[in-house]
């Protein structure tokens, strides 16, 4: 079953995956007609995404940036002037990649330093997720993680950047849920490529989806994709990976 409440649930990113100019467009006009929950862009395609909006008065998608993303690794303050941007340019949201490394050695309050200043920067002026490559951390890490966010007063966690790097599982999502799910909106990200899963994701809590295969899981229709092997992209019928 494919419906609105599904496409309301996702969140596109169109810029990645080697797109030509005409496919990066398309993918936001049929966002916007489909009335997406966001659509998160790289800084430099900004002015392209208001512009396109223009095109559909009553279309509520919302409008973000990427900001250190996928691993955190720009310096405080060029997050802050990224954060800062979305704000001048009166977007919606922001997917900030934490400091993955320093997190990964153990270095917390570097994390939350990091993360603090973008927040107090913000100043509550847009929605903050957190990408928290929840798939490489161990239960008490994501324990952790969940709570430094709620105290930073955050109210949405975006699970991981995708990326090739694990793949989010119903688990996962269950786990937050059951803990943090009072005060955290869960952003699924990490290879939900069926329409099954997401529904049981959605059952165990997810509030939204990060998805490239979006119109297949929402719509069933055809997404754009990549063959890394011959260097060519098309709307096609999706293959997963074998490794």
């Amino acid at each position: 079953m494919y419906d609105k409440e599904m496409y309301e649930r996702a969140c596109l990113s169109p810029f990645l995956s080697f797109l030509p100019q005409e496919i990066v467009e398309k993918e936001i006009e049929d966002g916007f007609r489909h009335n997406v929950r966001s659509i998160i862009v790289d800084p430099d395609q900004v002015s392209l995404l208001k512009e396109l909006k223009k095109k559909y008065p009553g279309c509520t998608t919302r409008l973000g940036i990427t900001d250190g993303y996928p691993f955190g690794g720009l310096t405080t303050k060029s997050k802050v002037r990224q954060a800062l941007f979305a704000v001048s340019e009166g977007l919606d949201e922001i997917d900030v990649g934490i400091n993955i490394n320093a997190l990964m050695s153990g270095d917390w309050d570097a994390v939350r330093a990091d993360l603090k200043a973008v927040i107090d920067a913000v100043d509550g002026r847009l929605n903050i997720a957190p990408v928290s490559w929840l798939v490489r951390l161990s239960l008490a890490n994501i324990d952790r993680l969940c709570e430094m966010y709620i105290d930073l007063g955050l109210t949405t966690l975006k699970t991981s950047a995708g990326l090739h790097f694990g793949n989010m599982k119903v688990e996962h999502v269950d786990y937050v849920h059951k803990h943090y799910g009072d005060k955290l909106d869960i952003e699924v990200a990490g290879r939900c490529r069926t329409r099954e899963t997401a529904e049981a994701m959605r059952e165990a809590g997810a509030s939204y989806f990060h998805m490239s295969q979006w119109r297949r899981i929402c719509g069933g229709e055809q997404d754009y994709a990549f063959d890394y092997a011959k260097k060519v992209g098309a709307y096609s019928e999706y293959k997963d990976r074998t490794t």
